[in-house]
């Protein structure tokens, strides 16, 4: 006789799960025919222009995680044993965890075709790569291929990341108010500015989203399903987002909001709500299996370096919260920037009134409300844990988006549901206005002034010339790979005392502005006016990108709201720190020297 029993989730093999993922996943594509189109306008935007900078780097971050890797595959090459494996692991810029295992898994083709052309030698030869300049004799040592092949299959990846959670937030809108919700959630999602930055780059912050929605769809599920090996597997996805970005921590609120919505959900339906709320073996399993997942997804735990684990954990943790990486401002001003720049005004307005609409519905409305507490909590979490920092990024605000763009959805499909004729052309706007925002975003990396400089300087610069730069990375700079540069970390017996070109940046035109938070001494600024105002033997050969007025750049003043309305009207505005340059940051002028060297030229170097 055949049980009909449900096997638990929990004892059902790793095949199966995954089987049953592909099984929705292909249920999804054949019962909603607008599914596909809206992945495949995903994968365009997300993978639009994908090489710009390569070989060079679109962030320091994206340099940093792939360089780890690379340094510790070049010492088990060189030296096949543990303590190569300890010591490369351990050299990482920061421990950032689930990357490491990530792109080393990723970056794995890069080092079989290295063994096929010969070049394992270069990769073994890495050692610990001096920092000067921002470990730019690392890159020169490397071959420009496996740059090239290493970035594109990092940036690929974070793409199809992008496209999961594209996914993933359709699934979530469509689990918790159906189908429609869902299409509209992704729709607004991969129309976010922001969002389709960060697919443009290297790094933790997409696989962490991925694993935070699934985190946040697994714990919805539980609430709906009481399928209890649910919280398990959320807790599990939650402890992946957290050993990916530490930032992901407001995914543990989620897993225990749902566990108790659905004793709430048990009470409404007049069920024994303690019995459901009292389970602690569930509970201990879903923290265990998050905490597990976290300790293991730090590849510096698995050779024996639990300090740095401890360190970044507790440590790091809290030192970004107050490091200063950009100016003193309300934080109310870093909100309103970060979402201007990163969703647009118009998906920032519908998102402020799509979430105070979101509370002010959990009153009066019966279904959804689990949901919308679900996606709350999340959205929540992470306002209130940026909320004492200092400064963030667009970046770190990711994980939100997804979250502002479910309540948007749901509301606006409610208003269409109340009030057909305003609710219609509302959507209509509000996805014309997100689009082409969006649209123009992305358009510009097909024409940004660094690659345009890194040709010119290809076509025009001989085999002996020489580049003065003084920013202190070179992913800052429009530098061909090859070319010898004077630059920070070189000293006074190195360096070429009167290069063929100087190269000034946007960066470099900040000690020209008063008050700007990158002006360190009066000396620096002289320099840069007496470059451009003809008072060297340097004259401006080339200008890529729109020059400053008076190559004075115009930021927002801290605090200021109105400074910032023009940062969600027009994409591609500048950014702090370690946000990827855009247009705005990447304007570049390189003077050529048109007479004798000058034996007293003394550059702030």
């Amino acid at each position: 006789m055949t049980s009909s029993r449900r096997v638990p989730l929990s004892l059902r093999a790793p095949a199966s799960l995954l089987r049953r993922a592909v099984a929705r996943v292909r249920s999804d594509l054949r019962e909603d025919p607008y599914l596909p189109y809206l992945l495949v306008l995903a994968v365009v935007l997300c993978g639009f222009w994908i090489h710009h900078r390569v070989p060079n780097f679109a962030t320091r971050d994206e340099k940093s995680r792939i360089l780890d890797v690379l340094v510790a595959y070049g010492r088990v090459i060189d030296d096949p044993s543990l303590a190569s494996l300890r010591e490369g692991v351990a050299w990482s810029r920061v421990p950032f965890g689930a990357t490491v295992h990530l792109y080393a898994v990723v970056l794995a083709p890069v080092v079989l075709a290295a063994w096929v052309l010969g070049d394992l030698g270069a990769l073994a030869d890495l050692g610990v790569p001096s920092d000067a300049f921002g470990f730019y004799a690392a890159w020169q040592a490397l071959p420009e291929w496996l740059w090239t092949a290493s970035i594109l299959l990092v940036r690929l990846t974070n793409v199809a990341f992008a496209v999961g959670a594209v996914y993933l937030t359709y699934r979530i809108g469509a689990a918790a108010h159906g189908r429609p919700a869902g299409r509209l959630a992704a729709l607004l999602l991969t129309l976010t500015f922001g969002f389709l930055t960060i697919a443009h780059e290297g790094g933790e912050d997409m696989p962490a989203l991925w694993f935070v929605l699934l985190a946040v769809y697994l714990s919805l599920r539980y609430v709906q399903t009481d399928d209890r090996a649910l919280v398990v597997l959320a807790g599990a996805a939650g402890g992946i987002a957290i050993a990916f970005k530490l930032t992901a921590a407001p995914v543990v609120l989620v897993v225990g909001a749902a566990y108790v919505l659905r004793a709430r959900h048990v009470a409404a339906s007049g069920g024994d709500w303690r019995g459901a709320l009292w389970r602690p073996r569930l509970f201990a399993g879903g923290a265990l299996a998050g905490v597990v997942c976290i300790v293991l997804g730090f590849p510096t735990a698995l050779v024996g370096e639990v300090g740095l684990v401890i360190d970044r954990i507790f440590a790091g943790s809290t030192a970004r919260a107050s490091h200063t990486t950009g100016p003193t401002a309300p934080i109310w001003w870093w909100f309103l920037r970060g979402y201007l720049s990163g969703l647009s005004l118009p998906l920032l307005l519908a998102g402020l009134v799509g979430t105070l609409a979101s509370i002010a519905s959990l009153r009066t409305r019966r279904e959804g409300v689990d949901a919308t507490m679900v996606v709350l909590t999340a959205l929540f979490g992470y306002l209130v844990l940026f909320a004492g920092w200092h400064d963030f990024r667009v970046h770190h605000l990711l994980p939100t988006f997804p979250l502002i763009a479910l309540l948007v959805a749901d509301r606006l499909l409610a208003l269409r549901e109340a009030r057909p004729p305003i609710a219609r052309p509302l959507v209509a706007v509000l996805l014309l206005a997100t689009g082409l925002y969006a649209g123009v975003g992305v358009a510009g990396y097909a024409d940004m002034p660094r690659d345009n400089a890194e040709d010119w300087l290809t076509q025009e610069a001989g085999p002996d010339d020489t580049v003065e730069t003084y920013r202190v990375d070179f992913q800052d700079t429009a530098v061909p790979y090859g070319m010898r540069v004077n630059h920070v970390g070189l000293s006074e017996d190195e360096a070429v005392h009167c290069p063929t070109y100087i190269q000034l940046g946007y960066r470099d035109l900040l000690f020209l502005k008063e008050g700007t938070y990158y002006r360190n001494g009066g000396y620096t600024g002289a320099y840069v006016e007496d470059l451009l105002g003809g008072e060297t033997n340097y004259e401006i050969a080339a200008e890529f990108g729109p020059r400053p007025p008076g190559f004075v750049p115009e930021r927002a003043t801290p605090g200021s709201a109105t400074d910032l309305l023009r940062y969600g009207v027009v994409p591609q505005t500048d950014q702090y720190a370690d946000e990827q340059e855009l247009r705005a940051n990447q304007y570049t002028l390189i003077l050529e020297r048109t007479g004798e060297c000058e034996s007293t030229r003394n550059p702030p170097l």
